[in-house]
C-alpha cells in the first residue's frame, strides 16, 4: 500500500474502514449498538468531508489501488511546534504490515 492525501472520493471507503474497524475493535466492549452510535456520529461523511479542508491538517490514507486498508488525521495546534495526530486506523485485515507505521511516518 502506498500513503497519498485523501480527497473527496475517498470518503465513502475511509468511512467503510471506520466503521468496520471499530467494530472489529470495540463491539466486545461497549456493544455493537453504542459502535454504530460512535460512528454515526464520529465517522458520518460530513464529519470526514470537514476534515478534507481543514486549515493546516494532513488527512491521509493508504490505499494498494483496490482498498483503503488505513487512514491517519493529524493538525497543527495553537503552538506550531505541535501536531496531535487526530486518528489512525489500519483495518484489521491489513494490520501487522507496516502500514500503521507508514501513516505516522507520513504525518
Amino acid at each position: 500500500m502506498f500513503v497519498r492525501t485523501a480527497g473527496e472520493r475517498d470518503l465513502a471507503a475511509v468511512r467503510t474502514l471506520l466503521v468496520e474497524t471499530w467494530h472489529a475493535t470495540y463491539d466486545a466492549i461497549y456493544g455493537a449498538a453504542k459502535v454504530t452510535e460512535i460512528t454515526d456520529e464520529w465517522h458520518s461523511i460530513a464529519s470526514l468531508r470537514s476534515r478534507l479542508t481543514r486549515p493546516n491538517s494532513e488527512f491521509l490514507v493508504a490505499d494498494d489501488g483496490k482498498r483503503i486498508g488505513g487512514m491517519a488525521f493529524a493538525a497543527a495546534t495553537a503552538d506550531a511546534k505541535i501536531i496531535l495526530l487526530n486518528q489512525l486506523y489500519v483495518h484489521p485485515d491489513c494490520q501487522r504490515r507496516g502500514i500503521g507505521q507508514a501513516l505516522l511516518d507520513e504525518v
